[in-house]
């Protein structure tokens, strides 16, 4: 009787650490490497695209943050520097490391599209430790503005 009552308490803590335990994993990024495709290639970044079309942005901050993915390709060690931009579009999450060749990165854009309207067309990037810098571009249309995104 013993033995089972041990064999149930080990179950139950199993099941809820396995449970609880992914909470904060799930709210990491996942890169899904096997099915990236990188497009363009500047100072041995590998991006899906430098040139990135949003299309039609509806003129609100919900869903206000755009996670994209590079893969430094070169040998040499290098830093990014920082990230540069001019208001209010801003890339808000970088990795702040000196890069790994051949690793996989994410970074976010933080947009601000409350209550914007007619064409967006954003520059940003990085400065990196070799003097480098790389650019970025965004562009979009937004849709009309309506009672409810005021």
């Amino acid at each position: 009787m013993t033995k089972i009552r041990i064999l149930l308490l080990m179950t139950f803590l199993f099941t809820t650490v396995v449970i609880y335990g992914q909470g904060a994993k799930t709210s990491r990024h996942s890169i899904d490497t096997l099915n990236m495709i990188f497009k363009d290639t500047i100072f041995n970044f590998a991006f899906d695209s430098i040139d990135n079309n949003l299309g039609k942005i509806v003129p609100t901050n919900e869903n206000n943050r755009l996670v994209k993915y590079f893969k430094y390709i070169g040998t040499e060690p290098i830093i990014i520097t920082r990230a540069w931009t001019g208001d209010p579009h801003f890339i808000c999450e970088y990795p702040r490391e000196p890069l790994i060749p051949n690793k996989f990165y994410s970074f976010t854009i933080c947009f601000w599209h409350q209550g914007r309207q007619g064409k967006m067309s954003k520059l940003m990037g990085f400065y990196l430790s070799d003097g480098n810098r790389i650019t970025l571009k965004f562009t979009g249309t937004y849709l009309p503005i309506t009672k409810q995104d005021k």
